[in-house]
């Protein structure tokens, strides 16, 4: 049996979407903590694991995977025969549904780190300095304009690629999810994705995974 070792962190929204995919297609592994800005800069965690210094990895039997999108495509293509996470069998369908994960990882990812980060991860974890209040109201504009771009791609679908949640799905929740708590902003403006996104909050797995977030996030701030 193949083993896997995880390496990751619960705060990181790549990290819970592939965490995702491997508690919704039942993978056992072994789960290694990493200290983000800590072990994410050790020489072991960099000479050993991702010399990047990012979270994700995946150890497959002694070979190393990082980048989330990665880890999830190779999970889906090893483990997932029924198209649980990814669609399987059409491949425009496929397609589509990789489309949205990427989208995730680029556009929504970018947008949303933009803003977290000069106006939370700086200066709660950092020690920087906070920004102007005209500068966070332009960064917050622009959040909402992705949220608005994504409101308009859902359109009328119950999920980014029709009828069935896939890890796409998954992965803009988990970039959305960290945005509004870090920034204290809603999808009030945005009521096809509000609708989308409390549903996607309902799957069991993304709950459980959201409870454990909060706990952790809790945590890092006392």
């Amino acid at each position: 049996m193949t083993k896997l070792t995880f390496h990751g962190n619960i705060v990181s929204q790549p990290v819970r979407t592939t965490l995702w995919t491997l508690r919704t297609l039942g993978l056992e592994h072994d789960y290694k903590h990493v200290e983000l800005f800590k072990d994410t800069r050790s020489e072991e965690f960099t000479s050993k694991v991702n010399v990047f210094g990012q979270v994700p990895a995946l150890d497959v039997d002694g070979t190393l995977i990082s980048q989330s999108n990665t880890i999830i495509r190779y999970l889906a293509n090893e483990h997932d025969k029924d198209g649980i996470i990814l669609p399987t069998g059409d491949h425009l369908e496929r397609a589509q549904a990789e489309e949205i994960l990427d989208i995730a990882a680029t556009s929504v990812r970018f947008n949303m780190l933009k803003a977290i980060g000069p106006i939370a991860i700086g200066p709660l974890f950092l020690g920087r300095e906070k920004i102007s209040e005209e500068e966070e109201k332009k960064l917050i504009e622009e959040v909402q304009a992705t949220f608005g771009k994504l409101n308009t791609k859902l359109g009328d679908k119950t999920y980014f690629t029709g009828d069935k949640l896939t890890a796409g799905d998954v992965h803009i929740f988990n970039e959305i999810q960290t945005a509004t708590a870090l920034l204290k902003i809603d999808l009030s403006d945005h009521s096809q994705l509000n609708t989308w996104y409390e549903k996607v909050g309902q799957n069991e797995v993304v709950a459980e995974l959201s409870k454990e977030m909060f706990e952790a996030f809790a945590a890092l701030s006392k």
